[in-house]
């Protein structure tokens, strides 16, 4: 059996990812340790999260028995960092690998790949049984247009440059802002059709070309001519691009249905498909039996495919596809190491009982979770939370105010299986629900009961499914909530301020403990509070 590294860098959402004999141990964005988000750190290489990844296997980079990139990490970064043998898989897949081998599903699998362009393609399409992938459609991004691409570089127009001269809204770091505002906006018919000359689609083709050079004068042309003056403005530019959006990959996906119809379940990866209320369109087609979305669906993903394909060209795990009990494979810190960072700040600590800080949330607190190794991929899942009650329409404004934020997307609510289908309308896809990675409708009761996490306009919210199997220390807190409120959700929202990656350290956590951001925070078995 083998210790293989996977390594991803040179564009963005850099990271590193440790297999041993065929299990995943560690997955480490590199924005998580460097502490840049990685939309603001553009080419940024796997330095640090290489070291990590060392740190914990205990091997250097030259001992591990296997050392895999995605396509196209730089060539100085292998001579002059790495410097040794290394296998290289291509870019699209190893977004599929991810998907597939993560997505538990058997049978035939439909592995599709949107992203803004790989190595030379911005779309693929893989025919996936009994653990094995065929690539049967590719479209070359040089030629051809990508809706994803679309997304990244509009951004750039919507709001004058800062006093710096940089972007406000940059690529790969804020598309989910607009994506957020989209079910607040209209219909409008000048909007659309501009939108459908910038992309368009027919025959399994994105065309036209040069996405990038029309995207980006569309939205400095809006701009200009003070479309995006109001808030309204951007909502509705927003709602029409989703519009677009939605629209074309569903007619993708007819289209290939149409070439295999056997295959009604589908597996997803590549930056577009961060885009939960897409997902959303896609669960509720008729002929699709269950979507699963990578976690790490962006390129921080590619470390983790790359590792996963060479683990399975060597007979040692990922003969078929496996269901992740949680993505929670970064940093883990002891209740003594945590003691320790806490002597540096004015605060104490008690034991951590459930029942009393369920107490503290019903009563309106705010509270920093901290558990285990951070989160894979861009979502914070039961390790780096706020958590807070569900109940008060009010807490959108309250935690933006704490966090320095101006996020306009609703906040997610966590929900314990028991009761899922009690709440949200839809009945599939619960696996990928348990990633945060799909919005589901609310049911008409349940609106007024939980306002904190619903979305104001088309009632939807974008909830993660809590196992108790598979995060029991998560799920009993929220259980604790439920026998006080009746309420089985909680709000969970990641434990960052504004601008900031997600933390990883307890140092993070503790200074937004004495900074007041969170009123209490839960770490290990203990809870800290300001003296």
């Amino acid at each position: 059996m083998s210790t293989i590294f996977g390594l991803y860098g040179g564009a963005h959402d850099s990271a590193a990812v440790y297999i041993k004999d065929g299990e995943i141990i560690s997955c480490i964005e590199e924005e998580r340790i460097n502490r840049i988000k990685s939309g603001n750190n553009y080419f940024s290489l796997p330095n640090e999260s290489l070291t990590t990844i060392e740190n914990v296997s205990g091997l250097n980079v030259s001992e591990v028995d296997h050392v895999t990139f995605a396509t196209h990490t730089p060539n100085e970064f292998i001579l002059n960092r790495v410097k040794r043998d290394v296998d290289v898989y291509d870019h699209h897949q190893c977004h599929a690998a991810g998907a597939y081998y993560t997505s538990g599903m058997e049978g035939k699998v439909l592995t599709v790949i949107i992203d803004g362009g790989g190595t030379d393609n911005s779309n693929t399409v893989w025919l996936c049984e009994d653990g094995e992938m065929k690539v049967v459609h590719s479209d070359l991004f040089a030629s051809g247009g990508t809706i994803a691409q679309v997304w990244g570089y509009v951004l750039h127009g919507i709001h004058e440059l800062d006093k710096n001269g940089n972007f406000v809204w940059k690529m790969c770091k804020d598309e989910g802002k607009l994506m957020g505002m989209a079910p607040d906006g209209e219909y409008d018919e000048m909007v659309y059709n501009a939108l459908k000359d910038v992309i368009s689609y027919d025959s399994l083709r994105f065309f036209p070309a040069n996405t990038i050079g029309k995207a980006t004068f569309l939205s400095e042309a809006l701009r200009r001519s003070g479309y995006f003056s109001t808030k309204q403005g951007i909502s509705n530019f927003a709602h029409n691009l989703q519009l677009v959006t939605e629209e074309i990959i569903i007619e993708y996906l007819h289209d290939l249905h149409a070439l295999y119809p056997e295959y009604d379940k589908i597996a997803v990866a590549g930056g577009l498909f961060a885009n939960v209320k897409l997902n959303q369109k896609i669960n509720q087609l008729d002929w699709v039996k269950e979507i699963f979305v990578f976690p790490a669906m962006s390129d921080s993903g590619l470390a983790l495919g790359a590792a996963i394909l060479k683990s399975k060209e060597l007979g040692e795990g990922f003969e078929k596809p496996i269901k992740l009990n949680n993505v929670h494979f970064g940093l883990s810190y002891s209740d003594e190491e945590v003691y320790k960072a806490s002597l540096n700040f004015e605060v104490e600590r008690t034991e951590y009982v459930p029942s009393e800080m369920a107490k503290e949330i019903n009563d309106g607190k705010i509270i920093g979770w901290f558990q285990g190794g951070f989160e894979y991929g861009p979502r914070a899942l039961g390790s780096r939370s706020i958590l807070v009650r569900p109940t008060n329409p009010e807490t959108h404004r309250i935690l933006n105010e704490r966090l320095k934020r101006y996020d306009t997307m609703p906040f997610a609510p966590m929900v314990m299986e028991e009761y899922f289908n009690e709440i949200f309308v839809e009945d599939k896809s619960k696996y990928t629900a348990e990633f945060m990675t799909m919005c589901y409708d609310t049911k008409e009761e349940w609106i007024e009961k939980i306002p904190a996490v619903i979305q104001k306009s088309d009632k939807t919210a974008r909830p993660q499914i809590v196992r108790k199997e598979a995060i029991p220390k998560y799920w009993e807190i929220v259980d604790e909530y439920r026998k006080l409120s009746g309420i089985p959700v909680l709000l969970n929202t990641s434990f960052n301020a504004h601008n900031e990656p997600i933390i990883n350290t307890p140092q993070n956590a503790l200074k937004h403990l004495v900074f007041g951001v969170i009123d209490k925070l839960i770490i290990g078995n203990y809870v800290y509070a300001k003296k």
